[in-house]
């Protein structure tokens, strides 16, 4: 039996990742859902104190994006300031050891719980990097994101009828926390560490009991002020500061400035 601390897009947050870590209670493995960098002014030490954990990560989009030199491509809505954030600040502040390793993450890991096998991935099964799972998706559009679970390797199989196939889900990568339940598929995100957009401003991550598949979704405020006087510290200009301030003060995304 393990209980699994899931954490996922932490983005820089060092203040959000030791808040987690201090208050979840009992956990014997880590793992983490991808998106450690960009957005946040501390990426190297939340590499740094995640790997010194021995933590079990996959490669989320920014991870991905940092490591190969290439967009992205994540949501329209705050790709501008994603781009000039990681050019300006998130590639100053790391080294070539930094982006090598988040070059080497694996883009899906194997998960078990309650007898049920699956995966851990940053953005859908079908498309571990840049797929999203909104908790609001309708199941006939959530089961066709969770077929490619490469069941011959795993064990899985579809469920009767063309539904979910069946299957424990980890995924990360829309800053949403929820757990869901579809036909023989249990989908777990454990909303975002370092800069929630639910609306909930507090750090987000999940507990999970492998022998019985339970799962805990829990929050804890952090000190979102400190990070915010580190982004001012590093010199973020407006309207890229204003932006961040806005999503960790209130967990959504934010209005577009017309010269963006």
């Amino acid at each position: 039996m393990a209980r699994v601390l899931v954490v996922s897009d932490v983005h820089g947050n060092l203040h959000a990742l030791r808040a987690v870590l201090s208050h979840a209670a009992g956990w014997d493995e880590i793992l983490v859902l991808g998106d450690l960098v960009d957005y946040g002014p501390r990426p190297g030490e939340v590499i740094d104190e995640l790997r010194g954990l021995g933590a079990k990560m996959v490669r989320g989009n920014h991870d991905h994006a940092v490591g190969y030199g290439v967009d992205c491509r994540c949501g329209e809505a705050t790709h501008w300031l994603s781009v000039w954030f990681r050019e300006n600040v998130t590639l100053r502040l790391l080294g070539d050891g930094d982006r090598r390793f988040l070059a080497s993450l694996p883009l899906r890991l194997p998960v078990e719980a309650g007898g049920l096998r699956g995966e851990a991935v940053h953005g859908a099964p079908s498309n571990p990097l840049y797929e999203y799972l909104h908790p609001w998706l309708g199941e006939g559009d959530l089961c066709p994101r969770l077929r490619p679970l490469a069941a011959l390797r795993l064990g899985g199989r579809p469920a009767a009828g063309g539904g979910c196939p069946r299957g424990f889900y980890l995924v990360g990568h829309t800053h949403h926390q929820f757990l869901r339940v579809a036909g023989g598929a249990v989908v777990v995100n454990p909303g975002s560490a370092g800069q929630p957009r639910d609306g909930d401003p507090r750090a987000a991550y999940a507990l999970v009991d492998t022998e019985t598949g339970s799962v805990t979704l829990a929050r804890v405020e952090y000190d979102v002020a400190a990070t915010v006087r580190e982004l001012e510290e590093l010199g973020v200009p407006d309207p890229y500061l204003s932006a961040l301030r806005y999503m960790l003060l209130n967990a959504r995304v934010p209005p577009r400035p017309r010269a963006a």
